[in-house]
C-alpha cells in the first residue's frame, strides 16, 4: 500500500470519527434545531442543511484520494467512494435515531448526497479537463493515466 493512500485513508477514518461523534449525545443539545436556532435565527435551516451537505463532500473527497490514483481508477474509485459515503449518511441517520435528544431523518441523508453528487460531479469535470496539471493536483492522477 502506497504511504499516500494510507494518510487517505486515516483522513477519511478520523472525519468519519467526528462525523459520529457529533451525532452522539454529547452534542445533541447544542446541534439541534433550538440549539442553532439563536446563532443562525432565520438562516438556522439552510445552515444546517449545508452543513450536511458539506460534511459529507469533505467525505467524499476524502474516500475517493484514498481509493485513487491506487487501487482503482477514476470511474471505480468514484463510483466506491460515493458508495462508501451515502452508506455512512444512511448510517449515521440511523445512529442519531437511538440518540436521546437526535433524530435521524431520511430527508437529512438527501442533503448528504446533494454534497456527495456534487464531488462526483467535479471529479468528472476535473477527469475530462485538458489540465494534467489539475487532474494530478485534486483527482492525484499522473497525466499518463488519465487518459479518457
Amino acid at each position: 500500500m502506497q504511504p499516500n493512500i494510507v494518510k487517505w485513508r486515516v483522513a477519511a477514518a478520523l472525519w468519519m470519527g467526528l462525523i459520529f461523534t457529533l451525532s452522539s449525545s454529547w452534542f445533541a443539545p447544542q446541534f439541534s434545531f433550538d440549539g442553532t436556532l439563536d446563532v443562525f435565527g432565520m438562516l438556522n435551516h439552510v445552515v444546517r442543511k449545508s452543513a450536511h451537505s458539506a460534511e459529507f463532500a469533505i467525505l467524499m473527497v476524502l474516500c475517493f484520494r484514498s481509493l485513487h490514483p491506487w487501487p482503482f481508477e477514476v470511474g471505480q474509485a468514484g463510483f466506491l467512494a460515493a458508495l462508501i459515503s451515502l452508506t455512512y449518511a444512511a448510517s449515521d441517520e440511523l445512529h442519531q435515531s437511538f440518540v436521546p435528544l437526535r433524530s435521524g431523518k431520511a430527508t437529512d441523508v438527501l442533503f448528504d448526497a446533494a454534497g456527495i453528487l456534487v464531488v462526483a460531479f467535479l471529479i468528472r469535470r476535473i477527469y475530462l479537463s485538458d489540465s494534467d496539471e489539475h487532474r494530478t493536483k485534486f483527482l492525484g492522477s499522473p497525466p499518463e493515466s488519465a487518459a479518457r
